[in-house]
């Protein structure tokens, strides 16, 4: 259809009106057809409707003006000043190398702006209104994203001039391969805003940051996927109420003075790591030695590597221990001299090394028994039974346990430095089992 059929103008009212059809001109068309159509006898009476400051600037004069603004939808390529209601639409379109299946959307403010009619996917080039009866909406400010799961995100804002003008706005992204698009699945992930003090372990203490994910014992690439999820572009719920309510789909950062991660809003992921975004610490996940964290201040922060020692191979009801050796090839039973005991503590003289594990077993002399934490620099904490009365040196077992099943591992510990062990698996009708490594 041409432009003609699709479009009226009403000489009264002094209106020009998207009449019929679902064919988008450019604004140069629109201006082209009024032209070709004022210059007619007819029309020699009646002052033209439109002006051209450049190809791609144009205004609407001597009071004409749209019959309503969602006949702008039907345009782009060029922005236009509508001078008798003072508004101005700028044209912003979008440029870059994007995934086929990319939809961009829009933000004004806080708000979602409509596509064009009939806009589905890919690149898009519309006229958007930032000045309205003479007052400029956010600073005349646009956001354009692309938030599709299964990809890398992005958004880029542009501010369009007083005069409106064609905005080109870059956008990139390409296939993720590290999000399957399963993060609608893991369950478990928390998100809440505020600001904690945490120690990830590097020696650098505790440091701020605004936002704690909880990765509820998921791995991270799951927490990971997760978050692509609740900043997905269909997301229109807050994304931490009340103390967050910016709708998902819109979150950028925690901060807006903060670089952006713009592929993955709380922060990418590669190499099998999660690099987080400046202020989010990531906590409760399955696999710690794999994230990079910046707290508020915008330090980064490396955990230290967390190990455990496994036993594997053995049987129901197998007495297994592992314990550091001597240097000499025997268990060290005097790995520390206890200095002060007390009904659920006991204290060593020297500073307990960061490579033992924050619970577990201790051994005095022959009797075992178990503590939930370490007061630093030398208190075992939470012992029990009650230790009271005991005196001289103890040593703590890496695994010193029954097997209830095919193998036992030890707690967790930080790596500092290697050290032998002394494996000894033994259960009465079996060959007794010794190794070292």
């Amino acid at each position: 259809m041409a432009i003609q059929d699709d479009w009226s103008i009403d000489y009264v009212n002094k209106t020009i009106t998207h009449a019929s059809g679902t064919t988008r001109y450019t604004v140069n068309t629109l201006y082209s057809w009024l032209m070709d159509l004022f210059d007619d006898a007819g029309q020699m009476d009646d002052p033209v409707p439109m002006s051209a400051q450049t190809p791609t600037e144009y205004t609407l004069i001597n009071g004409w003006s749209f019959g309503s603004d969602a006949d702008l939808g039907y345009l782009y390529g060029g922005s236009i000043v509508d001078g008798t209601n003072n508004d101005v639409w700028a044209n912003f379109y979008t440029i870059g190398t994007i995934v086929e299946e990319a939809v961009v959307y829009w933000k004004q403010g806080t708000s979602l702006v409509a596509s064009h009619p009939g806009y589905v996917q890919g690149h898009i080039d519309q006229l958007i209104k930032v000045i309205d009866n003479g007052v400029s909406t956010n600073d005349r400010k646009i956001t354009a994203y692309i938030r599709n799961l299964g990809d890398l995100y992005d958004h880029f804002e542009v501010t369009a001039p007083l005069t409106g003008g064609r905005n080109p706005v870059p956008l990139a992204t390409a296939n993720d391969a590290n999000d399957d698009e399963t993060g609608s699945t893991v369950l478990g992930v928390s998100v809440v805003f505020g600001s904690v003090s945490k120690d990830i372990g590097d020696g650098l203490g505790s440091a701020t940051y605004s936002v704690v994910i909880d990765g509820g014992g998921n791995s991270v690439v799951d927490v990971y996927r997760y978050l692509k999820y609740v900043t997905r572009r269909e997301n229109t719920s807050a994304i931490d109420s009340p103390e967050n309510l910016t709708e998902g789909r819109f979150y950028e950062s925690v901060d807006p003075t903060y670089a952006q991660t713009k592929q993955a809003p709380f922060g990418t992921f590669a190499g099998g790591k999660f690099f987080g975004a400046r202020g989010i610490w990531v906590e409760n996940i399955s696999d710690p030695n794999n994230r990079e964290l910046i707290d508020s201040a915008g330090v980064s922060h490396i955990p230290p590597v967390s190990i455990t020692v496994t036993v594997t191979g053995v049987a129901n009801g197998d007495r297994v221990l592992v314990a550091r050796d001597d240097g000499l090839g025997n268990i060290n039973k005097s790995q520390y001299t206890i200095s002060s005991v007390t009904t659920n503590s006991i204290t060593v003289t020297a500073t307990i090394s960061g490579d033992v594990s924050t619970s577990g077993i201790i051994r005095v002399g022959d009797t075992q028994y178990t503590y939930t934490g370490i007061t630093a620099p030398n208190v075992f904490t939470g012992v029990s039974p009650d230790p009271t009365g005991k005196t001289g040196s103890l040593f703590v077992p890496l695994v010193d346990a029954i097997a209830s099943g095919t193998s036992l591992a030890s707690g967790s510990m930080i790596y500092s430095s290697d050290f032998g062990v002394i494996v000894r698996v033994r259960k009465k009708g079996i060959l007794p089992f010794e190794n070292t490594g």
